[in-house]
């Protein structure tokens, strides 16, 4: 896992609950290195978020301790043990931990690469990091120039942790952030039957399609199902229409292609899902 936050010179990282200093090239930079990653954060980080919403194009997991909530968009887990049965089949490459400070803190010592954004001033933060330069096992591997924003120096300075505790699991699948990738719209020549049941699961999967967790998921909803011999967060995923991809949609075609030899041709993108919900309710 690889951990991504600016630091002042104390290493705080935030006071009140709001960065301490927004540097647009450094939002650039937490752009650029987490699209289509999975997120990892607590609860008060996500209020943070613009409107209390989580990051678009990439899958959110929110650390809380209250069972059985869920957020449109995120994955809430309720413990360390039920996050870590949740990213067990992700690349943890693909995985970062973006706040706030006492998940900095229970993450820190899983994590192999902390990207850090080194901003040379106080602010007087109320929340902190432990400071990488005094732990032995985390060394610099990188450092950009120096550069400056309104008279605050900062550079970004890339460590490596030599010694991270073992998850314990083996990450096998490296493709969960293609759910999260942008989507063109689909051209669809879809059967022109009043089969209620293929038009709803049809409208279902498209949504997880083009808005992945658009409804939101309590890990109180999948602990059992992960229990299982063989099956992953992302077989629960793809099982209730929380996400999927192109293959889903044309396997669910291909079983209903004897329904009509007529077809109709249906247009679908993210911005605009009213024509297959039209579909779906038959208009």
């Amino acid at each position: 896992m690889k951990l991504i936050v600016a630091v002042d010179e104390k290493w705080g990282i935030g006071k009140n609950g709001d960065l301490l200093l927004s540097i647009p090239d450094d939002m650039r930079f937490f752009r650029e290195k987490t699209r289509r990653a999975v997120l990892v954060m607590g609860y008060n980080t996500l209020l943070s978020f613009p409107n209390s919403k989580p990051l678009p194009g990439r899958m959110n997991l929110v650390l809380i301790d209250i069972d059985g909530m869920s957020a449109p968009g995120t994955v809430m887990c309720n413990s360390m043990e039920h996050l870590f049965g949740i990213i067990r089949d992700m690349n943890t490459d693909d995985i970062f931990i973006i706040g706030g400070g006492y998940t900095y803190r229970q993450f820190l010592p899983y994590c192999d690469t902390a990207y850090i954004t080194k901003m040379q001033f106080s602010g007087d933060a109320d929340t902190f990091i432990p400071n990488l330069d005094e732990l032995p096992e985390w060394t610099v591997v990188e450092a950009s120039k120096e550069k400056e924003h309104e008279g605050v120096k900062y550079r970004f300075v890339t460590y490596h942790n030599s010694a991270p505790i073992p998850i314990g699991f083996s990450s096998a699948k490296a493709d969960m952030p293609r759910y999260f990738a942008k989507k063109e719209p689909l051209t669809l020549r879809l059967p022109d039957t009043k089969d209620h049941s293929y038009r709803k699961e049809l409208q279902s999967l498209l949504h997880a399609y083009f808005r992945p967790l658009e409804k939101g998921v309590s890990t109180d909803e999948v602990a059992q199902f992960l229990e299982q011999d063989d099956l992953s967060f992302e077989d629960y995923l793809r099982a209730h229409h929380h996400i999927a991809d192109l293959t889903d949609i044309e396997a669910l075609t291909e079983n209903y292609n004897s329904l009509t030899d007529q077809t109709e041709t249906v247009t679908v993108d993210k911005k605009d899902l009213s024509a297959i919900d039209a579909y779906a309710d038959g208009e």
